[in-house]
């Protein structure tokens, strides 16, 4: 659930900032060119923002504008960080122990609390809060809809022969061929159009006595353009994105001003219609209305004549200086050709661009300077670079679970390495805002990372494509009981080692030392075992994972391997810093 959440929110996020971008620029572009733009491209304009909030996923471009504006919280560096070299990290982080220390590193010595080992299975908190006001929201738009649904389903059509050919005349000269029935009623307080798959064409009680044959012809003409452009079904889908970015205050403000629009396309539509020099008298009936009617009923299916009062100056001046033409497509093609170019594109992904420090890539941990060991073969810590971001992905050798994963970006400045925490999924969300600096030094295939300011000192090998997949091993012939000695301690002794199944209980020389483990097998070269501490008289130790070598010849078991919390396996059996035991069946 976390992961989902995680992925459903990062997009969400990302393509809203991208939709606030692009209502600025709009906003920017209509305040530059003003009268030069027809109403009806202006609003084209906002049609550009729709499709930008609902496009989680577009195409990507070096010439997007997206390229230029990077804000960490909010972009997908997680999830690209995540699938740059998919292949890699999936070959890889199969392979490795399971380290479980406070912060999500791989230390040896530090104290590890008992992770989970699973994600949540609740909504985060987060998530909750937008789902309910996407519910809220939802729920209050479909009541409105219904309230006045329920108040005209019922009415008869008007039968009024004069206003009903007037109504088809108006329907023929516009071009709108759908049946379109006209109700009087008391539900709405300004003419207006509700629905789009069967229209209904309300007027409010009293206009038909009200208003004379040229005036209704006028509201007609206004109406049966929302028909024509559509307008009731691109208001159902700008409710719909309204709701699922309710948080971003500038979608409301865009919405808003594109309603404004909408009316200045439509009064311009029916002029077009209208006989030359009928401007002032369509505008003195859109005065008219907003004299005799009151405030207009809010639906996402009605569209009225009047919905603005506030927008009545630009209206009326519109209507005054309207003139038939067609001046201005070319620089309205040209800009919205622009803006879609530079906005309906994606930035190209940090994999797709060259990447000048040599980190890009997938890295398993392998050990700390001067104490190196070989990759594990289960449940290794990747680390996945693109050119700006990074995650650190830890698994579960014995069930394949995610134990920590976060990420974030990283500043490379020479040797001087900082890595910013964005996300982190339930095991590891402590570190999320907080910065870690290294000194790093890049040598082919290794990279060093020396704390700064922090006890994490780490040194990580490249992960290979094309590395082979080790498989697991059943531990039969390992099975009964082992007494031999240690080597490679102070206080090294003789010791006992039971196996039965998949567990594995040792008892050391050291009375005070022992402990029970779960183990995993692999078929490697040398063979790998990665133990699970699941008792020991030591805290620090329980839950973690333990790596070490083994070999059975001649009847004899050799077991090589490193503390718990190491996360690499010796590179042989008389590794230095190992602790080696060889035994034979009781």
């Amino acid at each position: 659930m976390q992961q989902f959440c995680d992925h459903f929110f990062n997009l969400l996020l990302r393509t809203s900032w991208q939709g606030a971008a692009l209502i600025l620029l709009v906003l920017g572009a209509q305040w530059a060119f003003g009268r030069r733009l027809q109403p009806r491209w202006r609003y084209g304009l906002w049609l550009l923002v729709m499709l930008r909030l609902a496009l989680p996923w577009t195409v990507q471009s070096p010439v997007s504008v997206f390229n230029l504006l990077h804000l960490p919280a909010f972009s997908s560096s997680f999830w690209r960080a995540r699938a740059h070299g998919d292949n890699q990290i999936t070959a890889a982080v199969e392979q490795g122990t399971t380290t479980r220390t406070d912060s999500g590193r791989a230390q040896p010595g530090l104290k590890a609390p008992p992770w989970g080992g699973r994600l949540g299975k609740r909504l985060p908190w987060w998530a909750a809060i937008w789902l309910a006001g996407c519910m809220g929201l939802a729920a209050s738009v479909m009541v409105a809809h219904n309230r006045l649904w329920r108040r005209v389903a019922g009415q008869n059509p008007l039968s009024d022969p004069r206003v009903t050919a007037m109504l088809e005349e108006c329907k023929e000269k516009i071009g709108v061929r759908v049946p379109v029935m006209l109700v009087e009623t008391e539900a709405v307080g300004t003419p207006s159009l509700f629905g789009f798959l069967r229209p209904r064409l309300l007027l409010p009680s009293g206009m038909i006595r009200n208003f004379s044959p040229e005036e209704l012809r006028y509201v007609f003409l206004h109406e049966l353009a929302h028909i024509k452009r559509r307008d009731i079904l691109v208001a159902w889908l700008m409710t719909a994105l309204q709701i699922v970015h309710w948080f971003n205050p500038l979608v409301w403000l865009a919405f808003y001003r594109m309603r404004s629009d909408r009316e200045l396309a439509c009064d311009a539509l029916a002029l077009s219609y209208a006989s030359e020099g009928e401007n002032q008298k369509y505008g003195g009936t859109i005065l008219k209305l907003l004299e005799n009617f009151s405030k207009p009923v809010w639906a996402p299916s009605l569209a009225g004549a009047v919905e603005n009062r506030n927008q009545l100056k630009e209206r009326i001046r519109m209507i005054a200086e309207f003139k038939r033409t067609n001046r201005g497509p070319v620089l309205a093609f040209a800009l919205i050709a622009t803006l879609g170019l530079l906005t309906l594109t994606d930035a190209r992904s940090d994999d797709a661009k060259q990447a000048p420090n040599g980190l890009t890539g997938a890295w398993i941990l392998v050990g700390v300077p001067n104490n190196l060991g070989a990759p594990p073969a289960g449940g290794g810590r990747i680390k996945a670079f693109t050119n700006h971001t990074w995650s650190v992905t830890q698994l579960d050798p014995g069930t394949g679970e995610t134990i920590f994963q976060h990420g974030g970006t990283y500043e490379l400045n020479g040797n001087e390495y900082t890595e910013h925490v964005e996300h982190a999924n339930e095991n590891s969300k402590e570190l999320i805002e907080k910065a870690f600096k290294f000194k790093i030094k890049i040598e082919g295939d290794t990279i060093t990372q020396e704390g700064v300011g922090n006890p994490w000192t780490e040194v990580w090998r490249r992960v290979k494509s094309n590395s082979a997949q080790p498989s697991k091993v059943e531990p039969t012939a390992l099975q009964g009981r082992w007494r031999g000695k240690e080597a490679g301690r102070r206080d090294a002794g003789t010791g006992t080692i039971v196996i039965e199944g998949s567990t594995l209980e040792a008892h050391l020389a050291n009375t005070n030392e022992w402990y029970k483990a779960t183990i995993t097998l692999f078929d490697t070269t040398p063979k790998q075992m990665v133990m699970i501490i699941k008792e020991c008289p030591f805290p620090q130790y329980v839950g973690q994972t333990a790596c070490a070598i083994y070999e059975l010849k001649d009847g004899a078991l050799t077991i090589t391997g490193n503390e718990p919390g190491f996360l690499a396996a010796p590179t042989d059996f008389d590794a230095p810093h190992a602790q080696k035991f060889v035994a034979r069946k009781e």
